[in-house]
C-alpha cells in the first residue's frame, strides 16, 4: 500500500513539474513538428521575410498569414478607434481590474482592424520629468508600473482559454531595459546601471509582466546599457531574460535599432555583424517603419547575402523564424481560414480597404502594412460599452491635488456665470501615439457647456498659447471679472511632451504662468485643471491657487469627465503615479530615493516636492483604523497578513486608495526607507466601512542582492493613503 501511495505521489509531482514547465512556454509549442516542417520547405528569402514586422511577412504558398502590428498605448492607434486616457492617466487610477478590462476592449478593436500584435505597454520606471516619454509610462515606482502593466497585458492577450484567441493580441513589454531615467532626460541616452539598481528598479516591472501576465513579446531599448546596445546585450537579453526569467517569447526590435549598432554607435563594423549580434541575443523580428525592402533593413537582402556567403549561420535565422511561427500558430494565422489575412492596407481610412495579391503581400517592396479590418469592424468600434469604459477610466484618472476652502465641486446655484479660460480649454489634447481622427473628442469647454446647459452661462477666452505672447491675457482677465468662477485649463500638448520631445525646463510652456497670475489678481475664485503629459513645476500656482486638478490626457471624453468632476457628479479618487518637483533643478526626483550621505541644504529653496507620489484628495474624508498585523514574527519564506477597516466619514460617495509600503530597517545592501508593495482602490458610500487586507510575504519583503531574497531582521509595514502619511507596524523575520 505504501508503495502505491509513493508511486502516486511521485506521479503527482512529475505531472505538476511538467505543467509548471509548460506554463513557462509563452506560446503553446504544440505545433513544433509543423513548424519544423514549414521551415524545411522555405527558401532563405521566405525565411527572412518572416522576420519583418509592420511589413508584409506572409507566405501564401505555405498558408502562413501576415502578423500585423501597431501601437496601442491607450487604444489602438487607428482612425475611429476608442481613445482612452494616456498611460500616465491609466496609472493614476491605481485600479488593476479596470485597466485589465480596458485591455480586453483595445484587443478586440485591434483584431477588428486586422491587427494581431501591439507595441505596448511601455513599462519603463520613469524618474525624470524632463523625459518626453514620461507620458507613456505608469510612473516612478517599480511595483505600480509592474502591476498596471501586467493588468493591461492580461487584458490585451487574454488569460486561460481566451489567450491569443480571435479577440486578443500579443502585447509587447518595452523597452528592455532601463530607459526611464535617462541622462539629462534625453530619450535614448546611454545608461550605466549596477545590477542592484537594474534588478530592484528597472527590471522589476518586466519580472511582473512575465510572472503575472506571461507577456508574449518584448522590445529592447534604444540606448547603450553599460556600454553595450540593448539589442546586442547578452547580459540582459540572455542571462536575465532567457536564463533567469526562463522566458521564451517573441522579441521585436525597436525602430531601426539594429542598424544603429553600426551606423550610430559604432558597435558593429558593418550591417552583417549588426544583424548577427542581434540574432545571437534573440532578436527575432526587425521593425523598420515605413521602409521599403532595401539596404535600410538589416534583416533583409543584406541578411540573405550574409547567410549565403557563410558570414551568418542559417541556424540563427531558423531559430528566429521558429519563434515567429509559434506566435502565428497561437494567433490562428497558419492553416485553414486565413486567406483574407494576406491582404494589405496601404493607406488606412475609416472604411473597407482595397486588397492586393498574395504575391505582393508576401514579397512586396512597399511598406506601411497595417492589416485588413473585419467586415463588421465599424460595429465593433462603435460598441457603446467601449465608450462607457473609456469614460470610466477618464473619471478614475483625475486627481484632486488641492481644494482650499472646498471650492470644489462647483455649485451652479452659487456660480451662474462660469468662465472657461486657457490654451487647453477648447483644443483636442490626446497625447502621443494617438489617432488624428478619433471617433469623437469632447473638449473641457464643450463638456462644461453641456453640463451647465440652461442652469448658467459659460463663456470662453483662450488667454494665451504655448508661446510668450501676452496679448490675449487682457481679454481673459476681462472675462474673468465678468464671471463668478473661472476654470483655468492649462498644461501642455503633443508638441511639448512626447517621444523625442525632451525638455530642459518643466515649467508651464509659454505665457501660462503669467495668465494664472493675472486671473488670480482679479480676486475671482478659480480652479486650475491641468491637461498635460508630464509633471509641471507649478510652484507659484500650487502655493497661491485654491484648487488644482490633474487630468493628464483623458482621452475622447476629456470634457465629459472633467465637467462631472468639476460639478461634483463624480468624486475624484486618482492618485499621483509620479512626484511633482518644484523646479527642474530637483529632477530626477522620486519618492523612494536612497538616503543622502549628508543633509540636503539648498540656498533659499525648499527641498520638498510640490506634491508627493501617491497624493490625491477627495470631496469626502476617510479614516483607516483597527489595523491588525496577524503575526508580529514570521520565518523567511513564510507569510502573514495585515487587515484594517476603512470608513467614509464624509457626506458623499468616494474612492480611496489604501497603500502598503515596506522598509527593511537594516539590510546587507541599503534599501529605500519606503517601497510600495501593495494597494487597493476602495469605493465607499457615506458612513460605509469596509475591511480590507494585504498579504505580507516573500514578494512584499524581498529585494535583489545577487539573488532575490528576504533577509532576516526587522521590517516596518506601513499603511496610508499616500507615500508620506503612513502608520508603521513592526514585523520581525527570522531564519
Amino acid at each position: 500500500m505504501m508503495k502505491v501511495k509513493q508511486f502516486f505521489s511521485i506521479m503527482f509531482l512529475f505531472l505538476f513539474f511538467v505543467q509548471a514547465q509548460a506554463q513557462q512556454n509563452i506560446f503553446s509549442n504544440k505545433n513544433e513538428h509543423q513548424i519544423d516542417s514549414l521551415i524545411s520547405l522555405m527558401s532563405l528569402k521566405e525565411k527572412v521575410h518572416q522576420l519583418a514586422t509592420q511589413y508584409p511577412n506572409a507566405n501564401a504558398r505555405l498558408g502562413i498569414a501576415n502578423i500585423s502590428a501597431n501601437e496601442c498605448l491607450h487604444g489602438i492607434k487607428m482612425d475611429g478607434a476608442t481613445v482612452f486616457p494616456q498611460a500616465i492617466g491609466m496609472a493614476s487610477t491605481w485600479d488593476e481590474e479596470l485597466i485589465e478590462k480596458m485591455g480586453h476592449v483595445v484587443a478586440k478593436e485591434s483584431r477588428a482592424y486586422g491587427i494581431h500584435h501591439c507595441y505596448t505597454p511601455m513599462i519603463a520606471v520613469a524618474r525624470d520629468a524632463r523625459w518626453g516619454r514620461i507620458e507613456e509610462s505608469y510612473g516612478e515606482d517599480p511595483y505600480l508600473v509592474g502591476k498596471i502593466g501586467a493588468a493591461y497585458i492580461r487584458g490585451l492577450q487574454g488569460m486561460g482559454d481566451q489567450r491569443f484567441d480571435k479577440d486578443h493580441i500579443i502585447a509587447t513589454a518595452k523597452h528592455f531595459v532601463a530607459d526611464g531615467e535617462p541622462m539629462a532626460g534625453d530619450n535614448g541616452a546611454a545608461m550605466d546601471i549596477s545590477d542592484y539598481s537594474l534588478q530592484n528598479v528597472h527590471l522589476y516591472p518586466f519580472r511582473l509582466a512575465i510572472e503575472e501576465a506571461r507577456v508574449g513579446s518584448i522590445m529592447p531599448a534604444h540606448h547603450l546599457l553599460n556600454g553595450i546596445p540593448c539589442h546586442a546585450n547578452p547580459h540582459v537579453m540572455k542571462d536575465i531574460l532567457r536564463d533567469q526569467y526562463q522566458w521564451d517569447g517573441l522579441v521585436v526590435s525597436d525602430n531601426r535599432d539594429i542598424r544603429f549598432m553600426w551606423s550610430t554607435f559604432n558597435f558593429a563594423p558593418n550591417a552583417t555583424i549588426a544583424a548577427k549580434k542581434a540574432l545571437e541575443v534573440g532578436v527575432h523580428q526587425e521593425l523598420v517603419m515605413f521602409q521599403e525592402w532595401n539596404d535600410s533593413r538589416m534583416y533583409g537582402d543584406n541578411l540573405i547575402k550574409s547567410v549565403e556567403e557563410g558570414a551568418i549561420d542559417v541556424s540563427l535565422v531558423d531559430e528566429a523564424v521558429r519563434v515567429v511561427l509559434r506566435a502565428k500558430f497561437d494567433l490562428g494565422l497558419i492553416g485553414n481560414g486565413v486567406d483574407e489575412r494576406f491582404d494589405m492596407l496601404l493607406h488606412p481610412e475609416y472604411g473597407k480597404p482595397e486588397a492586393i495579391s498574395f504575391e505582393d503581400a508576401e514579397m512586396t517592396a512597399k511598406a506601411d502594412y497595417y492589416g485588413v479590418p473585419l467586415d463588421n469592424f465599424k460595429e465593433i468600434l462603435n460598441t457603446p460599452a467601449h465608450d462607457d469604459l473609456a469614460l470610466e477610466v477618464a473619471r478614475k484618472s483625475i486627481i484632486l491635488m488641492k481644494n482650499e476652502g472646498n471650492l470644489l465641486p462647483i455649485s451652479t446655484d452659487k456660480y451662474k456665470n462660469i468662465a472657461v479660460i486657457g490654451p487647453n480649454a477648447n483644443e483636442m489634447r490626446l497625447g502621443g501615439y494617438s489617432s488624428k481622427k478619433p471617433k469623437y473628442f469632447v473638449s473641457v469647454l464643450e463638456g462644461v457647456k453641456k453640463y451647465v446647459g440652461n442652469k448658467g452661462n459659460v463663456s470662453f477666452a483662450q488667454g494665451c498659447d504655448f508661446t510668450d505672447d501676452l496679448s490675449r491675457i487682457p481679454e481673459a482677465v476681462k472675462l474673468a471679472l465678468q464671471s463668478d468662477v473661472v476654470v483655468l485649463v492649462v498644461g501642455g500638448s503633443e508638441e511639448t511632451t512626447m517621444e523625442n520631445e525632451d525638455a530642459d525646463n518643466i515649467d508651464l510652456p509659454g505665457a501660462q504662468d503669467e495668465l494664472i497670475k493675472a486671473i488670480a489678481a482679479t480676486g475671482k475664485p478659480y480652479i486650475i485643471f491641468l491637461i498635460n503629459g508630464r509633471p509641471r513645476s507649478i510652484e507659484w500656482a500650487a502655493e497661491n491657487s485654491p484648487a488644482i486638478l490633474e487630468g493628464w490626457y483623458l482621452g475622447q471624453d476629456t470634457g465629459t469627465a472633467a465637467a462631472e468632476v468639476l460639478f461634483g457628479d463624480i468624486n475624484p479618487g486618482g492618485k499621483l503615479p509620479v512626484t511633482f518637483p518644484r523646479n527642474v533643478g530637483q529632477t530626477p526626483m522620486f519618492y523612494n530615493k536612497l538616503e543622502t550621505g549628508r543633509p540636503r541644504k539648498i540656498y533659499k529653496s525648499n527641498p520638498e516636492p510640490l506634491f508627493h507620489f501617491g497624493h490625491g484628495l477627495s470631496y469626502t474624508t476617510f479614516k483607516i483604523d483597527n489595523v491588525q498585523l496577524a503575526d508580529d514574527q514570521i520565518k523567511v519564506n513564510a507569510s502573514t497578513s495585515i487587515s484594517m477597516q476603512i470608513t467614509n466619514t464624509g457626506k458623499v460617495k468616494g474612492d480611496e486608495v489604501v497603500q502598503l509600503y515596506v522598509h527593511d530597517l537594516v539590510s546587507d545592501r541599503v534599501r529605500p526607507d519606503r517601497e510600495l508593495r501593495s494597494f487597493k482602490r476602495v469605493t465607499l458610500e457615506p458612513n460605509e466601512t469596509k475591511t480590507i487586507s494585504f498579504e505580507v510575504g516573500n514578494k512584499e519583503l524581498e529585494y535583489w542582492n545577487d539573488e532575490w531574497k528576504v533577509e532576516p531582521g526587522e521590517f516596518n509595514i506601513m499603511i496610508g493613503t499616500n507615500s508620506q502619511d503612513l502608520s508603521k507596524y513592526k514585523l520581525t523575520v527570522v531564519e
